[in-house]
């Protein structure tokens, strides 16, 4: 899946199990769990590749551009590689899956 702009769709919803398997990649690449800490900060940066982000637990303040959106259990954030982000997880922390699009 290419990703061409960056966007939120809010209430995508599933379980751990219907998220990873909605997200594996059909081609290369792999999906993790991360868990941020509550109000942990992810200063601006980029990555090298297309990545989708579920959340599944808790909450995140995510940035692109000069916009920063609330996002919540169910949500998903699609972002396009060399998008320049930041986050900070919520005040109870943020557990989420991440697509690694190769």
């Amino acid at each position: 899946m290419k990703i061409k702009k960056a966007s939120i769709k809010k209430g995508v919803g599933g379980n751990l199990e219907e998220v990873i398997n909605g997200l594996l990649p059909m081609k290369t690449g792999y999906v993790e769990v991360q868990w941020d800490t509550p109000h942990q900060d992810h200063p601006t940066h980029t990555h090298p590749t297309d990545e989708i982000l579920h959340i599944l637990e808790g909450s995140v303040y995510f940035s692109v551009e000069d916009e920063t959106v609330l996002c919540e259990a169910g949500d998903r954030i699609y972002l396009p590689k060399e998008t320049k982000h930041s986050s900070k997880a919520g005040p109870s922390g943020c557990k989420y899956v991440i697509s690694i699009q190769k």
